[in-house]
């Protein structure tokens, strides 16, 4: 939680929200339409950009994350927005002690169950995922190919900058886990910050087992938000459709 107290500052100059609601928008209100789903759980909202944008298409839409400077710029991004975000600060672990009425849907995005070391917190994580669920609810997992990532090792992901500012990426592979070094550069001043986190990497089989394990069925595998079928040996990240079983 540390990477993103520090990070929270800086984690929306990655990410413009106009542009991810022109390459997401799309999948979200299909996905949303086909399913019927009208009140939605974000549950590592971060900096509130689906939030803002399920709220903006008209939908029921609470947020949670562990982080406190992550939860206070989510409000200050739906301030912006003339929003007014439901937002708790919750770990995957409490969700249902936090919220006790159900949802239709619930998201994890961002690659953000793989910063979850054991089986057990994963399991407990999907198992508190069923709990607040509507029965046949839709729960939506996005996050790194580790398959992929473990079987290739690249170290570096393309920059990314906008003006004088801009980002590099790099990981660095260990025994058990893999550390994320994003670095902030500031042109104009000749400045920069490290920041880094570990994730711990989370391949299908076992993402697969645990799911099931806590009463879920994947329906859809997907690669990206264009619908995209998911590949084990060539796609980037992955996206998980699946039901909670009745």
């Amino acid at each position: 939680m540390e990477f993103y107290e520090n990070f929270a500052k800086r984690y929306d100059s990655l990410v413009n929200l106009t542009d991810r609601k022109k390459r997401e928008g799309d999948f979200w209100q299909k996905i949303f339409k086909v399913n019927k789903i009208k009140r939605i759980l974000d549950c590592a909202c971060g900096t509130g950009h689906h939030l803002i944008m399920f709220k903006q298409f008209g939908y029921d839409a609470f947020g949670s994350d562990q982080s406190p400077a992550m939860i206070a710029k989510a409000k200050e991004n739906g301030r912006k927005e003339d929003l007014n975000l439901d937002l708790s600060i919750s770990a995957f672990n409490t969700l249902s002690s936090v919220f006790q009425e159900k949802f239709d849907a619930v998201i994890c995005v961002g690659n953000s169950l793989p910063y979850l070391q054991t089986e057990s917190d994963l399991l407990t994580a999907l198992s508190e995922m069923n709990m607040v669920l509507n029965n046949s609810g839709l729960l939506v997992l996005e996050l790194r190919n580790y398959d992929k990532m473990l079987a290739k090792r690249n170290r570096f992901l393309p920059m990314s900058f906008k003006g004088s500012q801009g980002f590099i990426y790099a990981f660095d592979y260990f025994l058990d886990k893999i550390t994320f070094n994003v670095i902030y550069i500031d042109c104009s001043t000749n400045t920069f910050e490290v920041y880094a986190t570990d994730y711990f990497p989370l391949g299908c089989e076992k993402l697969y087992r645990l799911l099931e394990a806590s009463n879920f069925q994947v329906m859809k595998a997907l690669q990206d938000f264009h619908f995209s079928g998911f590949d084990i040996e060539t796609s980037d990240n992955l996206i998980l459709l699946c039901k909670k079983c009745a």
